[in-house]
């Protein structure tokens, strides 16, 4: 008889796809499909349990759901007299172990490691959390984004305000600009400020300090372009390697390999964004936020250790190279003058 033992739920997380385990007295043809795509079909003989085990379902789905984080799969099976068994499901990427079902999870946070916490931001840093509900068609309903700001005049006098940043689609995966700056109220300062989308809810607190930064933005573990900011400030450490020969007589230098290693610092940051750092860490996909457009970089180290044998402040740091084969980036000053300028004494 063929049946599904251990079977995939309607919507999982792609690290939450455990062994699949068919039940079968008989040889059986297992199927993987993206749409009308095979990844995987392979026939299968049970063993002594009368079970067969499918591992690793995650590394066949990865490559689509790198380039797509939102996507549906199907399985059939088949056996020599028996009824097929056919079945589609929905995954989201996710390199998380998450301890509850994706539906509540997806239900009751945005996509970010920061689950929850709280993140720490100031004026003119770009700010953009992600939501979705697991669907990839529409329910006929809509999700509303609310922000509750607070804010602190000069007479430490709060206010709180509740503003609509409008309603997103209720499927597939939807961005939503929260950067601080939108959230403004004349004679205040913004202080923090709470999203909320449903149940979901992730609050921002602003440090008016605005010390020097450097803004990565980096692909997270759902596959969704986040942003971290490095307070603690940044070396560089040009590494030069020389190649040099002998040409008709002469000893010369014919090629000069540059690898200039930016090593950022998180400086102290609070314990709700540790997961936030190992996430910038472990992503392979990462850009250096600059005014001319993102570039694309590479981390190659990286020092995000840390231990509970007190509740201090931690500071990590990553190491990183432009992905280029250039490593000089050239900034160009802006024109002072316009042409209107009285040169008149010139």
């Amino acid at each position: 008889m063929l049946t599904v033992k251990q079977d995939i739920p309607d919507f999982v997380l792609s690290s939450q796809l455990d062994n699949f385990i068919i039940g079968a007295d008989k040889q059986v043809m297992f199927t993987l499909k993206k749409g009308s795509s095979v990844i995987l079909q392979e026939t299968y003989t049970p063993d002594s349990n009368q079970e067969i085990n499918v591992l690793d379902l995650f590394s066949l789905m990865e490559p689509y759901l790198l380039s797509s984080q939102l996507l549906q799969f199907s399985y059939s099976l088949s056996a020599s007299g028996e009824t097929a068994v056919n079945k589609s499901f929905i995954v989201l990427l996710c390199r998380h172990i998450v301890p509850c079902s994706a539906d509540d999870f997806v239900n009751g946070y945005f996509l970010t490691a920061l689950a929850g916490r709280d993140k720490v931001t100031s004026f003119e840093r770009t700010e953009t959390l992600y939501l979705t509900t697991g669907k990839l068609a529409s329910g006929g309903t809509t999700i509303p984004i609310m922000v509750e700001c607070v804010f602190v005049n000069d007479r430490n006098q709060l206010l709180s305000s509740t503003r609509s940043l409008g309603n997103v689609a209720d499927y597939g995966i939807r961005s939503v600009d929260v950067s601080p700056s939108r959230f403004t109220q004349s004679g205040y300062r913004l202080l923090r400020y709470t999203v909320l989308a449903g149940a979901r809810r992730l609050t921002f607190r602003v440090d008016h300090g605005e010390p020097e930064t450097v803004g990565l933005k980096f692909r997270n573990s759902f596959g969704v372009l986040e942003t971290f900011y490095f307070v603690g400030g940044e070396t560089v450490e040009p590494e030069l390697t020389r190649s040099a020969a002998y040409f008709s007589g002469r000893y010369r230098t014919y090629h000069v390999d540059e690898q200039r290693k930016h090593t950022a610092s998180t400086g102290f940051i609070p314990q709700s964004m540790y997961l936030l750092a190992d996430d910038v860490a472990r992503s392979c996909e990462v850009y250096l936020m600059d005014s001319s457009g993102d570039i694309p970089v590479t981390i190659i180290e990286s020092d995000t250790g840390r231990n509970d044998a007190d509740d201090g402040l931690f500071s990590f740091t990553v190491t990183y190279i432009h992905a280029s084969r250039c490593q000089q980036r050239m900034e160009l000053l802006p024109d002072i003058f316009d042409d209107s300028f009285d040169d008149t004494y010139n």
